[in-house]
């Protein structure tokens, strides 16, 4: 959480970059991820602060950065609603790639975009304000399912590990993201699937201690 809140960067845009130097500057990382601010990772970051928020018990420090982030959200948006990958530092023009072979060119130009990543993406910005506004009032925001609906996840979560204690997911020959094309029926350990489980498990852990 700590170092979510030191590498936000400072205005004119407020967000996050998907990976930095150890002077905390956005960089390149693989061809296409040139160093910029970005619409996607940057709601996963106020998600992550807001989570974390309320696991510390309510450290003010976690939802300090939200607001300028979420301002900057809203002015990014695109046209149509969505956020863009990318958006250059200084100019905040959305930024795009063309591709040729295995070359890659920026431009902003948005009309022959490489089909194997996601250049533009869904706008969170209603459910993040909402939810940051509950918090701030005090009314977190309560989950759907009951203590009973969340313990059958729990003990469907627990049934499925396997005998090395790991969730195995079974490939449909779908391509994963930064990953080959895995055979039909293929196993494999899904860090999605990991994640998701964990933190099912925390929330019950977090209700068993206020029930």
């Amino acid at each position: 959480g700590d170092f979510l809140i030191a590498s936000q960067l400072p205005q004119p845009q407020p967000a996050w970059a998907q990976q930095y130097n150890y002077d905390m500057q956005p960089i390149w990382a693989r061809r296409f991820e040139p160093p910029a601010v970005t619409g996607g990772e940057t709601q996963d970051v106020i998600e992550t602060l807001m989570k974390i928020y309320q696991f510390s018990g309510g450290e003010e420090k976690y939802l300090k950065p939200i607001p300028q982030a979420l301002a900057w959200l809203k002015k990014s948006q695109l046209p149509d609603g969505q956020l863009a990958r990318y958006y250059e530092l200084k100019t905040n023009r959305p930024l795009y790639m063309t591709r040729s072979g295995k070359d890659y060119s920026l431009t902003y130009d948005d009309s022959d975009l490489p089909r194997h990543y996601g250049w533009k993406i869904e706008s969170k910005l209603p459910q993040l304000q909402r939810e940051y506004n509950l918090l701030k009032t005090g009314k977190q925001q309560t989950t759907k399912t009951n203590r009973r609906e969340l313990s059958l996840r729990v003990k469907t979560i627990l049934n499925n590990l396997d005998s090395q204690a790991r969730w195995i997911s079974t490939s449909t020959g779908e391509r994963l993201v930064g990953q080959p094309k895995f055979p039909v029926n293929s196993q494999y350990i899904a860090s999605e699937v990991f994640s998701e489980n964990l933190e099912t498990l925390s929330a019950y852990l977090e209700l068993l201690k206020t029930n």
